[in-house]
């Protein structure tokens, strides 16, 4: 059966504004989905329109493939739909000090910024696999760390001590990122930048600037780590959702049988120690690449097909986004929601063109990260200058 791409292209277009309709201007999950919509369908867009797109890409499943991301975006407005933003979120209130906080923060920006000095010039030539290998073995783990670390964006006004060190680290953090290549911040700042215009009751025109300024410049990150075509072509093109997920039809059921939960249920194993699960992204080099040094990371809407063909990928992500709706819908009522809400946009952006192994260890192990920090904390008394409400880092 054949697929008209423009079809799938302007009926998931038609999900932002919906959801803009339905839930005004000041709903996150529309932001989300616009990045969605770039990342999963500018490559089709690409296409359609005569410009280049990720080699390997099966051009004759293109069409299949975008009517799976159809379906993704059916999922997001099913989910929207049954679970509503409240239109009277604040910020969080600020009801216990986290002590350990400047502490974690400046052990980041001391480790990220001895790498960036014994790197030297290491970082300013090569290939993002060359610039990696010069920030050392540590490289993910303190990407994943900073993740975490960012998303305590609303604890980190609880002191002077902590808007200091958070600021402080967040610049030495896009620093690293810059040097090595990497856009992880692009989706960090995204999702503080929602959140923090969320919690002020403040218009969203900010936001809107922000993401385009975030999309230029994971644009040229792209093109300065030697990403390929440039101009709209190459702003279109950022990740490879498309050719995995073409690829991924063409593989199954074809060559490999659906795996019906099986990598759902390895994600949730790999978080037990000792039993680490290879990767998908691993699973796809092997067989397209085998050998090869390169990464091509994973899709959560392949991952979905892998599974159980076209219709998981509706399930999943109308289950991802009653998720976020309802961590969003209590960022007020107490701090673990604002973290957990902010780590969640993060991760699910991120995840998008991951997997879900990947999506549920940031979730996880960022939950644990918190539960440390909430270990070592100070009450604020109530009713004190101090029990304030949030609206962002040092308004």
């Amino acid at each position: 059966m054949t697929y008209d791409p423009w079809y799938a292209v302007l009926l998931a277009g038609l999900v932002i504004p919906v959801l803009l309709l339905v839930g005004g201007t000041r709903d996150v999950l529309a932001y989300v989905t616009a990045y969605f919509f770039l990342f999963g369908f500018g490559p089709v867009v690409s296409y359609l329109l005569g410009g280049s797109i990720y080699f390997g890409t099966n051009t004759a499943l293109i069409g299949r493939a975008a009517v799976g991301l159809l379906l993704a975006f059916a999922g997001v407005l099913a989910g929207g739909l049954l679970v509503r933003q409240r239109a009277d979120l604040g910020g969080p209130t600020v009801t216990h000090r986290f002590p350990l906080l400047p502490v974690v923060l400046v052990a980041l920006t001391v480790y990220a910024t001895t790498v960036l000095v014994l790197g030297g010039t290491g970082f300013l030539a090569g290939t993002k696999i060359d610039r990696i290998g010069v920030a050392g073995p540590g490289h993910y783990d303190y990407l994943l760390f900073e993740m975490f670390a960012c998303a305590l964006y609303f604890m980190a006004d609880g002191s002077h001590a902590g808007r200091f060190t958070y600021r402080l680290n967040l610049v030495v953090y896009i620093a690293y990122c810059l040097s090595t290549g990497e856009r992880d911040f692009v989706f960090v700042l995204f999702s503080i930048v929602l959140h923090r215009e969320l919690a002020r009751g403040g218009s969203f025109a900010k936001p809107v600037g922000y993401g385009i300024a975030l999309l230029l410049g994971a644009t040229l990150i792209f093109s300065l780590r030697g990403g390929g075509p440039t101009g709209t072509t190459q702003v279109l093109n950022q990740g490879s959702v498309l050719f995995v997920d073409t690829w991924v039809m063409t593989h199954v059921p074809a060559v490999d049988p659906f795996t019906h939960g099986a990598t759902y249920w390895q994600a949730a194993l790999n978080l037990v120690p000792g039993h680490a699960q290879p990767p998908l992204a691993q699973w796809l080099v092997d067989r397209y690449a085998p050998g090869s040094a390169s990464g091509y990371g994973f899709s959560l809407t392949g991952e979905a097909y892998l599974n159980f063909g076209l219709w998981g990928i509706p399930v999943l992500f109308a289950a991802l986004t009653v998720l976020h709706r309802l961590l969003i819908n209590r960022i007020d009522r107490a701090p673990v929601y604002a973290y957990a809400s902010v780590l969640f946009t993060v991760a699910w952006m991120y995840g998008f063109r991951g997997e879900s192994a990947s999506l549920l260890k940031t979730c996880v192990y960022g939950l644990v990260f918190y539960g440390v920090l909430r270990l070592v904390t100070v009450r604020v008394p109530a009713g004190s200058e101090e029990e304030v409400t949030v609206a962002c880092v040092s308004s």
